[in-house]
């Protein structure tokens, strides 16, 4: 393997750490784990991708250099991971009313065996979408303005990471009160949701901007050739813009859904005028 330049400070740790942070094993971590979409389908979107991202940052935490910021960044991935796959295992298989098994069963479209090309390119998709990850832990440790410019997107991605949570609990428990009542559906406007139609959508955007941006540095790292730039600038931009566009896009969805189930209603006109689909809004009455 050809050694990683590094500006100084490099660890005989980080030879083994750039072996691993490659997209080629990241994407076959994410492959594995996405088996669980043989047992139904809608799993690979779900309960695969946050298991996916569990086992990348901990893959990558566990032979990370000395290096504070990657280790905050590789624990932030993790972290994410974890709460989602938990989150999600929560609601879909213990949550009191949810029959998550009936929907499930109901998205199981494909057979099994022909549902192997979108796990391998799910997989694919995951592991661009941690790239900026990989490519931190190949070229930790970060210094000097690098190493805050890591930390500041660290940072937002903590802050995301904590909104996308309380969304996804203040939500439920909204729903899982209305199912406990024996009270029809209905669309929840509290909480965080009261600025921001889909908070969680924005949260999870948030973390992967900030994942994003803990990475850039890393771009730019002393020893890393032009190619090598180009390559990692690609790379980290398609898993962004591939997560955001699936964002946007299922907001847009489900803006037309609300309008279709909920208009006319002055109700919900109000709700709309005093709220933003995804960035929070501020300063209203």
């Amino acid at each position: 393997m050809t050694p990683i330049l590094i500006p100084r400070g490099g660890t005989k740790s980080l030879y083994a750490s750039s072996a691993l942070a490659t997209i080629p094993v990241a994407t076959g971590i994410a492959a594995a784990v996405g088996t669980l979409a043989y047992i139904h389908q809608a799993y690979i979107f779900s309960l695969s991708y946050g298991v996916s991202m569990l086992c990348i940052g901990t893959a990558v935490l566990s032979t990370a250099p000395a290096s504070v910021f990657l280790k905050v960044h590789a624990s932030l991935v993790a972290a994410y991971g974890a709460r989602l796959f938990a989150f999600l295992f929560w609601r879909q298989k213990l949550q009191p009313g949810y029959d998550g098994e009936t929907r499930l069963k109901a998205l199981d479209k494909t057979p099994r065996l022909q549902r192997t090309p979108i796990i391998i390119s799910t997989a694919i998709f995951y592991a661009l979408m941690s790239s900026p990850l990989l490519f931190h832990s190949q070229s930790a440790p970060l210094l000097g303005a690098a190493g805050v410019f890591s930390g500041a997107g660290s940072a937002l991605a903590i802050a995301g990471l904590v909104y996308e949570t309380v969304a996804d609990q203040q939500k439920s428990f909204f729903k899982m009160a209305l199912r406990r009542d024996g009270k029809p559906d209905e669309l929840f406007t509290g909480g965080l949701y009261s600025s921001s139609r889909h908070a969680n959508y924005f949260g999870e955007m948030v973390f992967w901007l900030g994942s994003f941006l803990a990475g850039t540095p890393a771009i730019f790292a002393a020893g890393v050739s032009l190619q090598v730039r180009i390559l990692r600038s690609i790379a980290s931009g398609l898993g962004l813009a591939g997560i955001w566009f699936i964002m946007l896009s299922a907001t847009k969805r489900l803006e037309a859904k609300h309008a279709e189930r909920y208009r006319p209603s002055a109700v919900y006109d109000k709700y709309f005028t005093s709220s933003n689909a995804l960035l929070p809004r501020l300063g209203f009455t």
